[in-house]
């Protein structure tokens, strides 16, 4: 092809070119309004639903304006409401068919989210293209390359340039309603500055969010905090919870960094200053953070994301550096480790937060202490689970206890038993109690029979078992839920004399620093710890220590239990209440209770505790003779669920 001919073709391609723009051009509204309505119409089929927008123009070429937009579900209350839109969009990268906004402007929007029972005025959008995004679900994909691909859409979609104005988001639940409307809202620059305003009832309160948004360097970070010199308390959870949450400043940033399809990373922090929580399987009482938070940097890998140990956790003035790695294939497995070198113990107790450890307020120790967990799991082969932690000392000693009182296990003192939290009775654990027995007036087959059951090491660990826990950690993910937990007597003794029988968070964690402290520093022998356990237990409906129970089953006393009565006494402690249940219809034992005393009374003659001729002569089996015996025929039959009935009061 000749010169001439190839400028003629090139004359005539740019001439077609330039008609087909010129239509375009011309055409370019009713080209966009057949489009929009073919995809608002697939959109409307997908997920029944009535998408509507009253007007679509586009200027110039590539700058966009809607009106009269509204959405919501073919059979339900409104959901959206916008106004007008406008958008500037990137014209080369619409090209190419990626829409990109670098100016976008909202006016009048309204975002109504309302739920009356189980219906919903916005679910209709989770239920489009369900069985695709289930059966993808199903197959793990490439983490790293997910995140990366969901980062730079997000990112991209952010305007250079936004403006919203008049914006109303609420949520209604069951006629409880909240709503947040924002009078202007500019993002330019990457940086923004808006106030809030937050109604739930009666109450209004006025919120400040400023920080920054950049699309380019995939970063975005704000902080938040009240236009006054109040808290914020943040809204619904009392409502939905039935808890309470206030903070002084909230602070977030996030930044993205690519490092390749195998791998993305991202750092940031999040921080609360002048926290309050209160929710009652936490704490019973507020529990209060002058500051917590975390600086975090995440690796997400191709079948793992991992928390690096370069993230510091903090919470008032102690920090620690965690590891926790998920890997999903070709197994699940979750690695958890904190190493905590030497640090000043002061650090610890000092930071304990107000309202959790009401136990320790006001000690005060020197010395250091350092830290160690290292946890790993292959769910798929729960005995690989490796569980590993130890807290040293290092010239580690307590000034002053404050409010604990710890030593007075030493000494005669008033108990309180508890009841699902409420007092149930009080009496002296003492001489000047008739039912109280030092150790060598109680039988020592009910001594052995105990320790086997509840705690074989007692005399021998400081307070916890880390293969007890181990163990049941095991079972627990054999099972799939909480079968087995794993307290030491030193444990139930801390839980029954120095905190209530709240079922929360903070008394587990409360327990386990109080049992450290007694165990290690040695404030009680372990005989007097065995002695006030054994004469504070609960052995049956209001029946408290051993020699209670031995009058109650027996008509006899604690010191005068034979084998069979104390390794019967031994098997109802997890369940004292419902003891008449370990019988059958004939008033004899059940079998599960026969396996009982022959796994105990085995062990006991393993370790030479039982000679071969008891062992020989052991019934498995028990006659009442106190006032049990009574309870025991007006019994109702055992429920067809007995786990309902028969659950472990003593997490």
């Amino acid at each position: 092809m000749n010169k001439v001919k190839l400028k003629k073709v090139a004359i005539y391609f740019t001439g077609i070119l330039g008609s087909m723009i010129l239509v375009f051009f011309l055409l370019r509204n009713d080209i966009f309004s057949f489009y929009l309505q073919r995809k608002i119409n697939g959109f409307n089929r997908e997920y029944h639903a009535i998408l509507k927008v009253d007007k679509a123009r586009i200027r110039n070429i590539s700058d966009i304006l809607l009106t009269g937009i509204s959405l919501k579900p073919e059979n339900g209350e409104p959901l959206l409401a916008i106004d007008s839109v406008y958008a500037s969009l990137n014209f080369w990268k619409l090209i190419f068919g990626r829409i990109v906004a670098h100016d976008l402007v909202l006016r009048n929007t309204r975002l109504s989210l309302k739920q009356v029972n189980t219906i919903t005025n916005y679910q209709f959008l989770l239920r489009g293209r369900k069985q695709k995004n289930k059966e993808d679900s199903l197959e793990i994909r490439n983490y790293a390359a997910t995140f990366l691909r969901l980062s730079s859409v997000v990112f991209e979609k952010i305007p250079a340039s936004l403006k919203i104005t008049d914006l109303t988001v609420s949520h209604q639940k069951d006629g409880h309603e909240i709503s947040f409307h924002i009078d202007r809202f500019v993002a330019d620059h990457h940086a923004f500055h808006s106030s809030v305003r937050v109604t739930e009832g009666d109450t209004v309160k006025n919120w400040i969010i400023s920080g920054s948004l950049d699309n380019e360097d995939h970063s975005a970070g704000f902080r938040l905090y009240s236009s006054v010199n109040e808290k914020i308390q943040v809204p619904f959870i009392g409502f939905n919870f039935k808890a309470a949450m206030t903070f002084d400043t909230l602070t977030f940033r996030l930044s993205q960094e690519d490092k390749g399809d195998d791998l993305f990373h991202v750092r940031g922090m999040i921080i609360l200053r002048g926290l309050i929580l209160q929710q009652e399987k936490i704490s019973t009482n507020k529990v209060a953070f002058d500051r917590l938070g975390l600086e975090y940097d995440v690796n997400i890998g191709s079948d793992y994301i991992e928390i690096d140990s370069s993230t510091q956790v903090f919470f008032n003035r102690l920090s620690f550096h965690p590891y926790i790695r998920y890997r999903a294939k070709p197994t699940k497995q979750i690695t958890f480790s904190i190493i905590k070198p030497d640090f000043p113990a002061g650090e610890l107790f000092s930071s304990l937060p107000e309202g959790l450890f009401s136990t320790l307020k006001g000690i005060k120790v020197n010395g250091n202490l350092s830290f160690n967990l290292d946890f790993f799991v292959d769910l798929s082969l729960p005995d690989s689970l490796r569980f590993l932690v130890d807290l040293k000392r290092i010239r580690f000693g307590v000034l002053s206890y404050g409010d604990a009182g710890l030593t007075r296990l030493n000494e005669s003192f008033e108990y309180t038993a508890y009841e699902r939290g409420m007092p149930a009775r009080s009496f002296r654990v003492g001489p000047e109690n008739p039912d109280f027995r030092p150790l060598n007036k109680i039988s020592p087959f009910l001594q052995i029979s105990v320790l086997n059951s509840e705690d074989p090491g007692f005399y021998q660990h400081r307070g916890f078992i880390p293969e007890s826990f181990r163990e049941s950690m095991i079972l627990n993910i054999k099972e799939r839920r909480f079968a087995r937990g794993g307290s030491t007597i030193t444990m139930q003794l801390v839980k029954n004399v120095f905190l209530n029988r709240n079922k929360t968070i903070a008394r587990k964690m409360e327990e386990i620093l109080l049992v450290w402290l007694i165990e290690n520093q040695q404030l009680c022998t372990k005989e007097r710890m065995f002695e006030v356990y054994l004469n504070i237990i609960e052995l049956g409906p209001h029946i408290y220590g051993a020699n209670e129970a031995a009058h109650f089953y027996f008509n006899r006393d604690a010191s005068k239990l034979n084998l069979q009565e104390a390794i019967f006494l031994a098997s109802i402690i997890p369940r004292p209440k419902w003891f008449m249940y370990s019988f059958d219809e004939t008033g004899h034992l059940r079998q599960s209770e026969k396996d009982f005393f022959r796994l105990l009374s085995g062990k006991m003659l393993n370790k030479g505790q039982i000679s071969e001729d008891e062992f020989d002569h052991l019934v498995p089996d028990v006659t009442l003779k106190g006032p049990a015996k009574l309870l025991l025929k007006t019994a109702k039959p055992l429920p067809a669920d007995s786990l309902d009935y028969l659950e472990d009061p003593g997490y």
